[in-house]
């Protein structure tokens, strides 16, 4: 077996949960289909081993752990076909500590590494970064979520590793000259670009920098590096935005001055003096989403740019990762601009539902869209998630009967219990050790269930699993009057019974 102990330390994640792949041919789009999912048991060293020896299924690892940390994280290139060697050659042009693998599917992963842990939110935004200076804004950024809510079930979205077959597969690390590294290499790789904490965040040269001042991110990396043929006459039109804000009264001679210098070949006069003409009409907003702009472009920082975006940019929030976590009822995941939601079935398909989640749980308000675009806005995400089949397995505990006899055993074992059977009317349950049963009123039931924050069943509902279980209806008297109560079997005692104080024990706080 190979020896898994170095790249086990570089791709460590989430310990409670690993992703699997298997692989089914290609897609039209030249990327690999196949089925993906979520198996919510720690990754053993069995599966790393596999996965090095190329045994099917490959491994995924979930970059995030469970307290929102990471050691590594990438940028997720899907382009078919891609110039590796060109990509790696940018990468070391601008300086970026980033090491390119080879996808499944033919694309790259560019990798980063850090040596000691970091919040993933500071990995997320710097890989951003990475990527607007790259020109491949909009990628996929691993770790997907800033934040996961392990505790309710969510794990977060997991990356296909490389060296699946070890040197003899096809994810493999690229070398300068375009050759596939072998995992040896991969490792000196590894060593000569892993980053120590703080992060030393990637600006454009200075020489852009200096030409667009305080102003988008986007427009500095193309003034450094180039703009692409077909997109020069939108690239003029999105610095002379930036120009009238910096130079109103002088901005017609520095646009046609930057021209000539952030150009290559400048657009003729005639061209130039119609972007003019336009841009004096009125004052017009950065088109983030068109070329050249949409690929470089790095929202997070431009809005903190005097003459960035600002309040101009977007006020709907970025809705992405949906993941389903396969209970009963299902409970839903979602990333809203960066923070996780969870979400019910109804509080995702209702929109209205919807803003009333994030108002409660993110302080936030989403604005209104129309219901067919909703509705696209959710089979685009649900297409997502379909695609990677990011559904996890439910144990028995989350599921709502689950839930429900966890929180019935706590009542009945857990609470402070009657001395006798009257005092079943103080809302305590009673055990009668003559038949070894458990009695209660279903209202002081329900009362701890609220407690408890669960709703997920109805009274009938409630009462049929009582049943499930040996439970009955039985009516009891009780200081003088009949009073409607359950008996179930009683659940086992705990070894260390919880110290409650009864009511004669407490003293006046006054």
């Amino acid at each position: 077996m190979p020896d898994i102990t170095k790249f086990k330390a570089i791709f460590s994640g989430l310990d409670i949960a690993y992703g699997t792949y298997i692989a089914k041919g290609e897609r039209g789009d030249g990327k690999q289909n196949g089925q993906a999912t979520v198996v919510r048991q720690p990754p053993t060293d069995a599966l790393w081993e596999r996965h090095l020896a190329g045994v099917e299924p490959s491994l995924g690892i979930i970059p995030i752990r469970a307290d929102n940390s990471c050691i590594w994280g990438c940028i997720d290139i899907d382009q078919y076909p891609l110039d590796h060697r060109g990509l790696v050659e940018k990468i070391a042009g601008l300086k970026l500590p980033l090491v390119v693998c080879r996808s499944k599917s033919g694309g790259a992963h560019c990798f980063l590494f850090v040596k000691e842990p970091i919040p993933a939110r500071e990995m997320q935004e710097y890989l951003k970064a990475c990527a607007a200076l790259l020109g491949e804004a909009g990628r996929e950024i691993f770790p997907k979520q800033s934040e996961i809510l392990v505790d309710r079930g969510d794990t977060g979205n997991f990356l296909n590793l490389p060296y699946f077959s070890g040197d003899a597969g096809t994810r493999y690390a690229i070398n300068s000259d375009g050759s596939a590294a072998t995992l040896d290499e991969f490792y000196a790789m590894y060593e000569a670009a892993v980053q120590t904490s703080p992060l030393q965040f990637p600006d454009a040269p200075k020489v852009a920098e200096a030409a667009i001042k305080d102003g988008p991110p986007c427009l500095q990396a193309l003034c450094s590096q180039g703009f692409p043929e077909g997109t020069r006459n939108n690239g003029l039109f999105n610095i002379g935005i930036y120009l009238k804000q910096i130079s109103p009264s002088a901005w017609e001679d520095k646009l046609v001055e930057y021209n000539l210098k952030y150009f290559t070949p400048p657009l003729p006069n005639n061209e130039v003096q119609i972007v003019i003409k336009q841009l004096s009409k009125k004052d017009y907003r950065y088109k983030c989403k068109d070329a050249p702009l949409n690929s470089y472009c790095n929202s997070g920082l431009c809005r903190t740019r005097k003459y960035g975006i600002g309040g101009h940019g977007p006020d709907s929030p970025t809705l992405s990762s949906l993941s389903k976590y396969a209970s009963e009822p299902p409970l839903w995941f979602l990333d809203v601009d960066g923070r996780r939601v969870e979400l019910e079935t109804d509080s995702l398909y209702n929109q209205m539902a919807f803003q009333k989640a994030c108002l409660e749980k993110l302080n936030t308000l989403p604005p209104t869209l129309k219901k067919t675009d909703w509705e696209q806005l959710l089979n685009g995400l649900l297409k997502e998630m379909v695609e990677t089949e990011q559904i996890a397995e439910a144990s028995e505990d989350t599921s709502v009967t689950g839930r429900f006899m966890d929180l019935l055993e706590e009542f009945t074992t857990h609470m402070q219990q009657a001395m006798d059977r009257d005092e079943l009317l103080m809302g305590r349950p009673w055990v009668n050790t003559d038949d070894g049963k458990c009695y209660f009123r279903i209202k002081d039931l329900e009362s701890h269930l609220k407690r408890n924050n669960f709703v997920g069943m109805t009274s009938p509902k409630m009462a049929q699993r009582l049943r499930d279980i040996g439970g009955e209806p039985i009516p009891l008297f009780l200081k003088g009057r009949t009073v409607r109560c359950w008996r179930i079997p009683q659940f086992d005692k705990q070894d260390a019974p919880f110290n409650t104080q009864t009511v004669r024990d407490v003293g006046s706080p006054f």
